[in-house]
């Protein structure tokens, strides 16, 4: 203890240098940590550890946090349908159209969808005069109202058939003419077009030539079986903001029936593809059946439903049979009133092949 105490002693009376310490060069003081960090020692123990999981962790935090942001402010470009507004969510009048001044643009339009299912129905004047050539008329249920009527044009090799906003006007020069449906010799194809020119009759500028507005695809029925009819459909896609794809071929291997038929990818990107809904075999009744709920009463080989070829719950088009001459016709977006009447009327046109 003494030897202790006289150390201490000794240790007092040296100059501060002469005490063992280590001292920093140039007088520096004493290191400090960065502020909002750990201490160095700690921090090269981190850094030695990214190697066994320390890095991954920091990975799956940076995802988290972008993950996190993303929720609460996506791009616009990934925000995808709007949310719907109390405007959506009231209930539809078909009065908004104001279709005494804004007809053809709903004719020619797809259908709006807060109008769900539009319901109509068809009448078919095939008497006296018109028995080769009937007349159909589409009205809306709601209120009676008139849309369209065609006819089969007469002289013609194949089925064409000729649509008009107007009752009694089927000529094909007048400004009631939206378009025409043209089949080809075994009624099997179909080709839905608007009132625009053929590209083969030398129109030149881009709003002259006709668009193409759908194809209808009947399997030939060549050993005569019985049973309902199979349908292919496909209808311009339509984009909500930029409204329905333009399809103006210029030459034959554009058309839509050729891509469609081909499976062309460009072209399946571009169209919507629909099929008829298979029917189910009924025991009671005898026959092929499917559920209208109610808006079909009478069995026949035109009556369909159009469904999405991978939902076969969305019903877009359905047809049939009420009366002898009347039959309903309801739809729903993205399809437009004119193609729900074109390929309606390519159910009642004659088939060789098919029936």
């Amino acid at each position: 203890d003494g030897d202790r105490e006289r150390d201490r002693d000794r240790d007092r009376d040296r100059p501060r240098g002469d005490r063992g310490e280590r001292r920093r060069p140039n007088g520096a003081e004493e290191e400090r940590q960065p502020s909002g960090g750990p201490p160095r020692e700690e921090r090269r123990r981190d850094t030695g550890k990214r190697g066994s999981g320390g890095k991954a962790d920091l990975e799956k935090l940076a995802t988290s946090t972008r993950n996190e942001t993303f929720k609460e402010n996506p791009p616009a470009a990934h925000t995808g349908h709007k949310k719907p507004t109390a405007e959506d969510e009231r209930p539809f009048s078909m009065d908004e159209l104001n279709l005494d001044k804004n007809m053809k643009a709903f004719l020619m339009g797809p259908c709006p969808k807060r109008a769900g299912i539009v319901q109509c129905y068809i009448k078919r004047n095939k008497s006296g005069t018109q028995k080769l050539y009937p007349t159909y008329s589409i009205f809306l249920k709601e209120g009676d109202r008139f849309l369209m009527t065609s006819k089969r044009r007469p002289n013609n090799k194949t089925s064409n058939y000729l649509v008009s906003m107007e009752l009694g006007d089927h000529n094909r020069n007048s400004p009631n003419y939206l378009g025409k449906v043209r089949a080809n010799f075994f009624g099997t194809e179909f080709q839905i077009y608007d009132s625009g020119i053929n590209y083969s009759d030398g129109g030149s500028a881009s709003d002259e030539i006709r668009q193409e507005l759908g194809c209808v695809l009947y399997a030939s029925n060549v050993l005569g079986s019985r049973g309902p009819r199979k349908m292919q459909v496909c209808i311009n896609k339509v984009d909500e903001a930029k409204g329905q794809v333009k399809w103006q071929p210029r030459q034959k291997d554009d058309e839509m029936l050729t891509l469609f038929k081909n499976k062309d990818e460009y072209g399946m990107k571009n169209l919507v593809s629909l099929i008829n809904k298979p029917p189910r075999w009924n025991d009671q009744v005898g026959a092929y059946v499917l559920n209208f709920n109610g808006r079909v009463t009478m069995a026949s080989v035109k009556n369909f439903q159009l469904v999405d070829q991978f939902d076969h719950d969305n019903i877009i088009l359905q047809f049939g049979r009420v009366a002898k001459d009347e039959f309903t016709c309801d739809f729903q977006w993205p399809i437009t009133p004119f193609q729900a009447f074109a390929i309606t009327l390519s159910s009642f046109d004659s088939k060789i092949a098919c029936d």
